[in-house]
């Protein structure tokens, strides 16, 4: 370390799993573990607040992939806000200590459900001073996610308008906010106990899924962009041909749950989202796009950038303590599917 803040401690209390399961099974609070060490261009965080996002219990399953990217020992969450402690040697030119910062952390290091973590310095932004430690920890996976689908892959201009599939969600809330910021018309999809949440943070129309099909509702090639953040992208693409303009993208999040259990998983998932593909290019219809998000500080710069200008702030599910039976109510709502915005995990 070239940089420390006064009396970092030594040891720190740490989330942790070593084997694979439920949050239930495997996690444990590690009382003393050690501080993590600094190097290059890495920066230490204190972390005060941390979010859960679907991807956390998805990876303690383990399977195929996660088998052979994972630690040995994982800390999970890959969102956090805190403050900069220390700098690696080849860090400081974008941050300096008592900054404090969000990120989104790689999946395959240790994570945010710990006292202090590492993080490169590329990765972080600086908090926006109208967001709360808590808020800004529920941006970084989903802001660089919803940017890279409507940004990236569904080339969004002003006067687009967009549907959100998965509105109220975590991910689906910001993809609201942020829409809107872009200057797009927002139609948002959720269940009939979220339709008020979803207006409350701007769009423009909201639909009922349980009250009205949305791909009955909208026939007439409505659509510049479609993102759907929840898996129904089936049921929405076998519908394209009256829901999207022939110019427009469908763009997805949610693959199958399964799909990194096994060699044969992969390939039956990686056959089918490459057929939806093809057809899409054979028919020279709308673009068809399924991703992973991976951390990107400038994506995340621009969407923070662009929500608070907005005057957007993040929409939480709850907050719990940095306790295990806590924690473990948390992920079973994360598990549940019935989140309205983000689950947080603030720790000091």
């Amino acid at each position: 370390m070239t940089a420390n803040a006064p009396a970092l401690p030594t040891t720190i209390k740490s989330v942790q799993y070593t084997a694979a399961g439920t949050p239930a099974e495997i996690l444990s609070i590690n009382e003393a573990a050690p501080l993590p060490t600094v190097t290059g261009s890495n920066i230490l965080v204190k972390v005060h607040a941390a979010a859960l996002n679907p991807v956390d219990w998805k990876l303690m399953k383990g399977g195929f992939v996660p088998r052979f990217l994972m630690p040995s020992v994982k800390v999970p969450a890959l969102d956090v806000a805190g403050t900069v402690v220390a700098l690696g040697p080849k860090a400081g030119k974008h941050v300096k200590i008592g900054d404090q910062v969000l990120a989104m952390l790689h999946f395959s290091v240790s994570g945010g459900l710990t006292e202090y973590t590492i993080v490169d310095e590329s990765l972080v932004v600086k908090k926006p001073e109208r967001w709360s430690f808590e808020q800004a920890a529920a941006v970084p996976l989903v802001a660089t996610t919803v940017w890279h689908a409507l940004v990236f892959y569904g080339k969004i201009k002003k006067g687009d308008k967009v549907l959100i599939n998965g509105a109220s969600g975590g991910t689906g809330t910001v993809a609201v906010q942020l829409a809107k910021a872009l200057g797009a018309y927002v139609v948002g999809v959720c269940s009939t106990a979220n339709v008020q949440l979803v207006k409350d943070i701007g769009a423009d129309e909201v639909v009922d899924y349980k009250t009205t099909d949305v791909t009955e509702k909208y026939t007439n090639r409505d659509f510049d962009l479609v993102f759907d953040t929840v898996g129904t992208a089936a049921e929405i693409w076998a519908k394209r041909k009256t829901l999207i303009k022939s110019s427009g993208n469908l763009v997805r999040i949610a693959g199958d749950d399964h799909a990194l259990d096994s060699p044969f998983h992969m390939v039956r998932e990686g056959a089918k989202i490459g057929s939806e593909k093809f057809v899409s290019l054979l028919q020279w219809g709308p673009g068809y796009h399924l991703f992973t998000c991976f951390p990107n500080g400038s994506e995340l710069t621009k969407a923070v950038q662009a929500l608070s200008d907005a005057g957007a702030d993040p929409v939480i599910d709850s907050v719990q303590d940095f306790k295990l039976p806590s924690i473990l109510t948390a992920f079973d709502k994360s598990i549940s599917s019935r989140a309205k915005g983000k689950l947080v995990i603030r720790i000091v």
